[in-house]
C-alpha cells in the first residue's frame, strides 16, 4: 500500500477543490461492493476517506487473485484504463464500507496547472507506487512465502484483522493451505 497522505493530504485535496472550484465527488460503497468491474473503463482516481478496499483480477482459470490492497489515505487507479483509456482489467472490493473521492483527469490537469509543484508530488506519488509494485512482484519470485507473510504482518498488520485469509493468501501468491502451515509454525 502507498500512503497517498505523504504527498497528497486529503485537505490538500480539499483546499484545491475549494480554491479551483475543481467539484470533486464523493462516493459511498458497502462492504462487499464491487463498484469498478473487469471490463468497465475506469474513469477516477479514487482517494480512500475511509474503509479497505482489494484489487483483484481473474487469473486464466478464472480464480481471483488479489492485486493489491488500499485503506485510508491512499489513492488507486487502474493505470492502464485511466490514464491509456484501455478496457479495465481490475476489479475493486470494498472489504469495509468505504468513504471515497472521485478525482477525474480534468481535476488532475487543473491542479497540475494552478498548484504549484503539484507536477513533482504527484511524479513522486506514480514513483513510489511503481517502486512498491515492482518489488511486490520480484518478491514473489525471489522471496520465501514466509518472509513475504511477516512483512506483510510488520508493514500492515492490521490488515489480518480486516480481511479475509484466503485474500492474504492470494496476495502473498500462495495457497490457503500454505498460509495456514506458516501461521502454524510461527506460533509454535
Amino acid at each position: 500500500m502507498v500512503q497517498t497522505d505523504k504527498y497528497i493530504a486529503l485537505q490538500d485535496i480539499y483546499k484545491w477543490s475549494d480554491r479551483l472550484d475543481l467539484k470533486i465527488d464523493g462516493a459511498e460503497v458497502k462492504k462487499g461492493g464491487v463498484f469498478l468491474k473487469q471490463g468497465q473503463k475506469c474513469d477516477y482516481f479514487y482517494y480512500i476517506i475511509e474503509g479497505l478496499m482489494r484489487i483483484f483480477y481473474y487469473d486464466r482459470d478464472g480464480h481471483e487473485v488479489t492485486h493489491w490492497f488500499s485503506s485510508q489515505d491512499t489513492m488507486i487507479t487502474s493505470p492502464d484504463s485511466f490514464f491509456n483509456g484501455n478496457e479495465n482489467i481490475l476489479n475493486f472490493e470494498a472489504l469495509e464500507d468505504c468513504k471515497l473521492l472521485l478525482i477525474t483527469h480534468e481535476h488532475l490537469e487543473a491542479a497540475s496547472k494552478n498548484v504549484p509543484g503539484f507536477d513533482v508530488v504527484f511524479r513522486k506519488l506514480i514513483v513510489d507506487y511503481t517502486i512498491q509494485l515492482s518489488r511486490r512482484i520480484m518478491s514473489i519470485h525471489t522471496e520465501s512465502a514466509e518472509y513475504r507473510y511477516l512483512q506483510l504482518i510488520r508493514h500492515h498488520p492490521n490488515i489480518f484483522h480486516r480481511t479475509k485469509l484466503s485474500y492474504i493468501a492470494s496476495y502473498l501468491g500462495i495457497t490457503i493451505q500454505s498460509l495456514s502451515r506458516i501461521r502454524r509454525k510461527l506460533i509454535s
